[in-house]
C-alpha cells in the first residue's frame, strides 16, 4: 500500500488545491490519503468527491494547532465518519480563520517598522485561498525581495525570537483533545522533532492516540525512540511526509516519500477499515 498521512492543501499553507493534490496522489499511485490542513476542514468535502472519482481511499484529516509552555504544538485528528461537516466545528474553525487573517496584518505592520518590509494584505489575501499562517507571507516576501530565501525569511524575520512575530491563537492541548474526540477523531501527536520547549515524554502524558513516529526531518534515532514510547504506551503509529506542494522546500517533505515498516501502521489503518470507502 502506497499511502500519505500528512499533507496540506491551498485550503491552508499548502500550495496545491484539493484537485491538483488529488491529481498527483493518483499520478503517484497512493491507495490512502489523509488530508490534514491546519486548523480547517474547508477542503474535506471536495476531496472526499474526488477521492471517490480516483479511487484513492481518503482518512478526512485536520492538524489543529495547541499549545503548552509558551510553544505550538500540533495535533492530527482523523475523522473517523463525516463529522467534519458538523456546523458547530465548521462555525468554531472559521473563528480561527479570522483570527489568523487578522494575525497577518499584525505580522505585516511590525514587518514594515522593524526591517523596512512593505507588503500587501489585499496582495496576500486575494492569492490565498486557505487560512493565512507564516508561510503566505515568507513566500510573498520572496516575490519582492529575492535576495532573501525561505529559510532566512523563517529564521531572521517571522521567527518566534522576531520583533514581527505575532502569537498565534491556540488552544490548551486538553481542549485541543476533547475538541477532537468531541467530532470522533483519533488524535496523533504531530512531528515532535520540531519541538523544543516540550519533551516528547512529556507531551505523551497527554492521553493522545497516537503517535508520528515515522517523519521527513527525523533523525533514525527519533524514530527509534517514538516506536519504542509508542509500544511502550500503546499507541497507534502514523507516517507523514507533511507536504506542501512548496518548490524547494527543505522542511517538508515529497507526498508518501517516508519510508515506515508497513505492519507499524495496521494498528493505526485498521480504525478505519471499510468506512475509508464510505466518506
Amino acid at each position: 500500500m502506497k499511502l500519505e498521512l500528512h499533507c496540506h492543501t491551498t485550503a491552508s499553507d499548502g500550495k496545491l488545491t484539493p484537485d491538483e493534490l488529488m491529481a498527483l496522489a493518483a499520478s503517484e499511485g497512493l491507495d490512502t490519503l489523509a488530508v490534514t490542513d491546519h486548523d480547517t476542514t474547508a477542503a474535506l468535502p471536495r476531496l472526499a468527491e474526488l477521492s471517490r472519482e480516483n479511487g484513492i481511499q481518503l482518512i478526512p484529516g485536520i492538524e489543529l494547532t495547541t499549545s503548552r509552555n509558551d510553544e505550538s504544538i500540533h495535533v492530527l485528528g482523523y475523522f473517523t465518519d463525516d463529522s467534519y461537516r458538523d456546523p458547530e466545528l465548521c462555525e468554531f474553525l472559521q473563528g480561527k480563520y479570522t483570527h489568523r487573517n487578522d494575525r497577518v496584518k499584525k505580522m505585516l505592520k511590525l514587518l514594515k517598522q522593524h526591517f523596512e518590509i512593505d507588503l500587501d494584505y489585499d496582495e496576500i489575501r486575494n492569492n490565498s485561498t486557505g487560512v493565512l499562517t507564516r508561510v503566505h507571507v515568507a513566500k510573498e516576501i520572496t516575490k519582492l525581495y529575492k535576495q532573501y530565501t525561505l529559510d532566512y525569511i523563517f529564521d531572521n524575520f517571522i521567527s518566534k525570537d522576531s520583533p514581527a512575530y505575532v502569537e498565534n491563537q491556540y488552544l490548551p492541548i486538553e481542549e485541543g483533545l476533547s475538541l477532537l474526540r468531541k467530532y470522533n477523531c483519533i488524535a496523533v501527536l504531530a512531528h515532535p522533532v520540531i519541538y523544543k520547549k516540550n519533551t516528547l515524554e512529556d507531551l505523551l502524558t497527554y492521553g493522545f492516540d497516537g503517535l508520528e513516529c515515522y517523519y521527513f526531518l527525523n533523525s533514525e534515532e527519533l524514530t527509534n525512540k517514538s516506536l519504542l514510547l509508542a509500544r511502550e504506551k500503546n499507541l497507534l503509529v502514523t507516517a507523514g511526509s507533511d507536504y506542501h506542494g512548496i518548490r524547494g522546500d527543505k522542511k517538508h517533505g515529497y507526498l508518501a516519500s517516508i519510508e515506515y515498516d508497513p505492519d507499524h501502521l495496521v494498528p493505526f489503518l485498521s480504525r478505519f477499515g471499510q468506512k475509508l470507502q464510505q466518506v
